[in-house]
């Protein structure tokens, strides 16, 4: 992904923040609000300086965004058929850490972004049922 220096530098630092905030952050909403944050970065940086991948990385992000939005608001109604897979947020940290490292790098992020993909599945019902299944919908 070609992105200009200023553009680059711009969604690292957001990344960093965004990683920073969650690691400090007890709050299960709050964390996923500052995570909603990369996102809304991506979205206003491909406005600027438009790339597909950009794109590409800013539906990741929404979707998996909403999933566990969705998974919350589920379990604050009392659904707690589907938890949290065990250290779900710690997960997200070190994907979150190795996107970073791959844009810093000028490396690919698909696989990256596959692997987010992979995490927040786990948090609807099919992503869930295959787990218990025991297919690796999802592996560390």
């Amino acid at each position: 992904m070609e992105l200009s220096k200023t553009s680059k530098e711009m969604l690292l630092k957001e990344i960093q923040i965004v990683k920073e905030k969650m690691q400090q952050e007890k709050d299960l909403k709050k964390k996923v609000y500052f995570y909603s944050a990369i996102y809304g970065q991506l979205e206003r940086l491909y406005n600027i300086e438009y790339h597909q991948h950009l794109q590409f990385m800013h539906l990741v992000f929404s979707v998996s965004y909403s999933a566990i939005q969705n998974r919350l608001n589920s379990i604050a109604g009392g659904d707690t058929v589907i938890p949290f897979p065990d250290n779900f947020f710690d997960e997200i940290d070190k994907l979150l850490g190795k996107i970073w490292e791959n844009i810093k790098n000028d490396e690919d992020t698909y696989l990256v972004l596959e692997r987010i993909s992979n995490l927040t599945y786990l948090l609807n019902g099919n992503g869930y049922y295959l787990s218990q299944k025991g297919v690796k919908v999802y592996s560390p």
